[in-house]
């Protein structure tokens, strides 16, 4: 592939493993395919000297450690290539590493950001390696990429460790935002602004870089890194309000949508985590509604359409036998009338269509105890939520979908265990029921029941697709 990509790498000591970074480079990369662009953070161990001798790498020396994401937004803004890939000097680059990672950036207009998978890296982007000294990471990288040759995975996140930027993408959006000071999360912020201006993030995973680790940070024994992080954390949920254990996915409706369904209703979306994890394992396509304007931006990144509006507002009618599965995750219990939703969703499905729901379950023991006591205390999270409006039991989750209209297909238990004198007092209560004629056997084992999941589908036949 023709264009050439601007390498731009900070540096802050560790002189040797800047040297092997750069020889890998040299090593496993085509001259014509890149540039260098070092920016060094005012290094006292030789590394500028060093530098100053290489002839063909354009180099920029700070005289006061001027942090990340200052440093490489004065290297990006010397680049002259069609891409821009930020850089750690504690990697090693392997063999092809940087024309999978073109060729994913530039299959697609809407994607605007590619990284590989490593060894030593936060989320999905690493994976299990079994060498032990680099001396082995040529032929582990070879025959892992190998492997994975053309296999590609959209995310919501990518770690800045080695990350592959279009250059328009960062005309448009802008680089690093400078507040997060040194390092940390300003990668995620990129990541955040390329996604609310329609670009898409893809793991690359026939392009393998070994990473060593925090190894500038351990070098700057003026930064502690829980710290670092901590306060860039703060930084980013005052600028953004949103945690990013949200762009997770839910855990358990990727596993139980049907592999053959190729429409799917994700009513309270979120930002798209669950339906990204299904557009990854086959071909749907994905459609959204969610009440938070910036969650439901970040999910038309991915999603065929996503609705702004609460789940009770949704165009139903609109979408008459339209969807192949309508996924209800947390959202049943903060609307009034999910009876009113159920048929609507019903009516929205195609025959054989399947609805996945998660219910919270009003017995588990962390609201029946405190209620016989007589309290009833709203929290801001869990099966007492304040934003819940309903609360259900397993028999009331069932009559939510009534025998006429569905047939039940799986039903999973998700557990919380409780105190074990907990469980002997209502097993106790259990007892004493039965004994007195009274419907209580079910007791003891509706107190560790936290959520159910259920799958029903809609009578009349099997899905088109």
């Amino acid at each position: 592939m023709k264009g050439k990509t601007s390498i731009v790498m900070l540096t802050y000591n560790e002189l040797h493993l800047t040297k092997k970074c750069i020889d890998s480079i040299k090593q496993h990369t085509r001259s014509e395919q890149y540039e260098l662009i070092i920016v060094d953070n005012a290094s006292t161990d030789g590394t500028k000297e060093y530098v100053r001798e290489l002839n063909d790498v354009i180099f920029i020396e700070n005289e006061e450690n001027r942090g990340f994401a200052k440093g490489c937004n004065q290297g990006a803004k010397k680049a002259t290539g069609d891409s821009i890939l930020f850089l750690n000097n504690d990697t090693i680059v392997t063999e092809n590493w940087l024309s999978p990672l073109r060729e994913a950036l530039f299959a697609s207009e809407r994607i605007g950001m590619v990284g590989p998978v490593s060894n030593y890296v936060s989320g999905p982007q690493m994976v299990e390696s079994t060498y032990t000294d680099v001396k082995e990471l040529p032929a582990f990288a070879k025959n892992y990429t190998a492997a994975k040759k053309g296999q590609r995975t959209y995310v919501h996140r990518l770690v800045g460790f080695c990350l592959l930027v279009k250059k328009e993408l960062i005309e448009k959006v802008g680089l690093f935002d400078e507040r997060f000071v040194y390092g940390s999360f300003e990668d995620d912020d990129l990541c955040l602004r390329s996604l609310l201006n329609g670009y898409q993030l893809q793991i690359v995973h026939d392009s393998f870089v070994h990473h060593h680790g925090h190894a500038t940070f351990r070098a700057n024994q003026d930064t502690n890194i829980t710290t670092l992080f901590t306060e860039n954390r703060l930084r980013f949920l005052d600028k953004w309000g949103i945690d990013l254990n949200l762009m997770t996915p839910h855990p358990y409706f990727a596993d139980l949508l049907p592999e053959d369904v190729a429409c799917v209703l994700d009513a309270g979306c979120g930002v798209g985590a669950t339906g990204l994890e299904l557009m990854n394992r086959q071909s749907v396509d994905m459609y959204g509604v969610e009440a938070d304007p910036l969650k439901a931006a970040i999910a038309k990144a991915y999603y065929k359409e996503v609705i702004e509006a609460k789940a009770d507002e949704y165009p139903w009618l609109e979408k008459e036998a339209f969807f192949d599965a309508v996924i209800f995750s947390d959202v049943l219990e903060h609307v009034s009338d999910p009876w009113h939703m159920i048929e609507q969703a019903h009516a929205s499905l195609k025959p054989g269509g399947v609805i996945i729901c998660c219910l919270p379950n009003m017995m588990h023991a962390e609201v029946l105890l405190p209620l016989m006591t007589g309290d009833f205390t709203y929290q801001d999270v869990g099966i007492l939520d304040r934003g819940h409006l309903r609360f259900f039991t397993p028999n009331t989750m069932h009559a939510l979908f009534p025998d006429h209209l569905f047939e039940r297909v799986i039903e999973q238990r998700i557990n919380v265990p409780i105190d074990q004198n907990v469980q002997l007092f209502f097993d106790e209560i259990a007892r004493v029921g039965t004994s007195l004629g009274l419907q209580t056997k079910a007791l003891t084992d509706q107190v560790t029941l936290y959520q159910l999941l259920i799958v029903v589908r809609k009578k009349g036949g099997s899905p088109s697709g």
